[in-house]
Formats: C-alpha cells, structure tokens, sequence
C-alpha cells in the first residue's frame, strides 16, 4: 500500500515538474515573440549594429522591413445618409470621400428618406436596398488609386444627382 502511494506521489509530482517546464518554455517563447521588429517596429531604429557585429545583418533586414510596418492598413468610416436625389454626410451634400491606397473602407448608410443604397462600381462594393428610417454597412479595400464615382442604383437617383466622388490616393 505504500508503496502504491508512493508511486502515484512520484508521477504526481514528475507531471507538475514536466508541465512547469512547458508552460516556462512557452511564456518565454511567447515574450520572445512579442520583442521580434515586426510586433515592434521602435525597436528598428535604436538598434545599433555597432554593438554586436553579429547582429549587423539582422538589422539591415530589420531597416528594409520598416516601411511595410509603417505602412498598417487604417480603416476609414464614413457615415452616410440618403434622401431624395441626395447623400448627406456632417451636412454637406454628395460629399466627397477621400482615403488612401490600402485602406480598409467602411460605409455606414442610413435612408432618411425613401429608398436607397450606396454603389462603387470599381471595388464591388454596395450596401443594400433599403427604405427610410433603414440602415445598411459595406466594407472593402481600396485597392487602386484614383478618382471614382459612387452612386444610388435605384431608378433614375444617379441621374437626377445622387452621386458623389470617392478618392483613393
């Protein structure tokens, strides 16, 4: 009997010692992970090759890498309204959106009055059909640069002015 006891204690306590080692060497690898110049791009420009020949080569990658870490994609929203032959956004009339090349976009519609959506041709992207007093969202990238228009598709709105410009930059 004792022995039995003895047994269960000493695996008991050889599995607590084979799980402290793992989570230890997680902790440490996940810590390692979060210094790497790609989770912390302050780290690039302090870096000092001099002080570790080394290490010279890795912070030549480190600089060459930089502007794509620099380069994060922004989201940029846009909250909209449509009433008859119009979009309104902080009361200005078809307003014209800007953003730039990469961004996420997101287009909060709302129809005040009637029924309307939000179209842009170009990236694919449109909210729904909806009437007054309803809401709808798209999203998408901006993936190409210029000057593109979007629009009501419902009936003749486009034509009679509810249209405005969308500017990737």
């Amino acid at each position: 009997m004792n022995k039995l006891i003895l047994s269960i204690t000493l695996i008991f306590l050889s599995s607590l010692l084979v799980l402290a080692g793992c989570s230890h060497n997680s902790t440490t690898s996940k810590d390692n992970a979060q210094n790497t110049p790609q989770d912390n791009p302050q780290n690039t420009p302090q870096d000092n090759p001099q002080d570790n020949p080394d290490n010279s080569q890795d912070n030549n990658q480190q600089d060459d890498t930089s502007p794509t870490i620099q380069e994060t994609q922004q989201t940029k929203t846009f909250v909209l309204t449509g009433e008859n032959f119009k979009f309104m956004m902080n009361g200005v009339d078809n307003p014209t959106l800007r953003v730039n090349k990469g961004d996420k976009v997101v287009i909060n519609f709302q129809s005040t009055d009637g029924f309307h959506d939000w179209t842009l041709d170009e990236f694919k992207a449109a909210t729904s059909k909806v009437n007054s007093p309803g809401s709808a969202s798209v999203e998408f990238i901006a993936d190409k640069t210029g000057t593109f228009e979007y629009y009501c598709s419902i009936g003749q709105h486009r034509a009679n002015g509810m249209k405005g410009s969308f500017i990737v930059e």
